[in-house]
């Protein structure tokens, strides 16, 4: 048994996770994913280091973090204000060729911090996301360490889709630009590091990079914290949970409450439509209220809130990656509809486990049926919550990842 726990020492790779925000408490699907992922790598033995960004909106004090979150991991943080602005993002726009998104991220403290934790000698140096390859020159000066960047999204993807939509000129203009800009920022990126970790095979195929340095990492779940399907309080009920800073998200429930829920709403008029998420601007809650919709804002738990409602609606137009909330309430036995770029990166059976539909007359016809249809609606919701623990297990991702950094430091 000694024995046995001596290799596993020996065996344990040491890690530096960088986040341009910080991943607890984890309350949207950035922070999630990123969790998971710090608590994976921990329990596989490993010694992870994390270095984040303490934001105005992602923010919490290292002391109270709790001793689970402590087990082999030791947590580092700088404070940046990366609120945005219109001045700057003018700036930006006329005298610099890196995305705003990403300059908003750029900070000489947060760089100082890291030079002073490179001298650790860590085997894998991960960035979480796109936005902090600004560091990777940094990491290359002060270590040896491999670089991996975990790609939560095809950033550039998303905004081209935003742009596609975007019905205001200048902004329209704007975005096309900040695409362009995304899109060099990635493919220099991607000649910069040694490994890619994106979250779907869809995403890893849109962006170029050595497949056989490339392992994808969907985001997990714990199955053990969710049980099979029961009755949610609230019936008859449609619901939506998702970060409301994050404009796909914004774009997607105002377009389906205009051109969808309306009409659901006049056919079922004992259904509600209840909305929550944290960070709404104002500017959006105000155009919701023109609706009959219960527009919940940010929410204690996104567990309970998920729980005590009925059907799931996510209608993305544009973004990438992987829809989280989508995964946790098929955990959580729910029947989930949506499109299909809300379904993109989960490869669920359409209609067995989900429902995807594309135009507004499809959604109406797939919500009125889930609505009309309660024994069908939880025949999906079940299939979905076996789906999710078959295929979505955080243990045996993080196992598999952690499997092929041994395999890439031995050769």
């Amino acid at each position: 048994m000694a024995m046995q726990q001596s290799e596993n020492q020996q065996d344990a790779m040491h890690i530096l996770v960088l986040c341009n925000k910080m991943p607890y408490p984890s309350n949207d699907g950035g922070t999630i994913a990123t969790l998971n992922m710090i608590m994976g790598l921990a329990a596989q033995g490993n010694k992870v280091d994390v270095l984040a960004m303490q934001t105005p909106k992602h923010n919490f004090p290292l002391t109270k973090l709790t001793p689970e979150l402590k087990h082999n991991i030791k947590w580092n943080s700088v404070w940046i204000d990366t609120d945005v602005r219109v001045i700057s993002m003018l700036g930006n726009l006329l005298f610099s060729k890196l995305p705003y998104n990403a300059e908003r991220f750029v900070s000489d403290e947060f760089d100082a911090r890291l030079k002073e934790l490179l001298s650790n000698d860590y085997d894998i140096v991960q960035l979480e996301g796109l936005y902090l390859s600004s560091y990777i020159p940094t990491i290359r000066k002060y270590s040896k360490s491999t670089i991996s960047l975990r790609a939560h999204n095809v950033e550039r993807q998303i905004w081209e889709r935003l742009a596609a939509t975007e019905t205001n000129l200048a902004k329209k203009i704007y975005k096309r630009i900040l695409s362009r800009r995304i899109g060099r920022l990635e493919s220099l990126t991607l000649k910069q590091i040694d490994l890619l970790v994106p979250i779907t095979k869809n995403d890893a195929e849109k962006l170029p990079f050595n497949s056989q340095n490339t392992y994808v990492a969907p985001t997990g779940i714990e199955p053990q914290k969710f049980a099979p399907y029961k009755e949610p309080a609230v019936g008859k009920s449609l619901f939506y949970i998702g970060a409301l800073d994050w404009e796909p998200n914004q774009e997607a429930v105002l377009w389906f409450v205009r051109n969808v829920w309306t009409d659901i709403q006049c056919m079922h008029p004992d259904w509600e439509f209840h909305i929550a998420g944290r960070n709404a601007p104002r500017s959006f809650a105000n155009e919701l209220a023109k609706y009959p919709v219960v527009f919940d804002g940010q929410v204690a738990s996104a567990q309970e809130f998920i729980e005590r409602h009925n059907i799931m609606v996510v209608p993305l137009l544009s973004g990438s990656g992987m829809r989280i909330k989508i995964i946790e309430a098929m955990a959580h036995s729910r029947c989930v509809v949506t499109t299909p770029v809300g379904a993109e990166g989960i490869d669920a059976e359409n209609g067995r486990q989900i429902l995807i539909g594309t135009t507004p007359d499809e959604l109406k016809q797939l919500v009125d049926k889930a609505i009309g249809d309660a024994e069908y609606a939880r025949n999906v919701a079940e299939e979905a919550y076996s789906f999710t623990n078959a295929n979505f297990n955080n243990r045996m991702i993080i196992r598999g990842l952690n499997q092929f950094y041994k395999q890439w430091l031995q050769r």
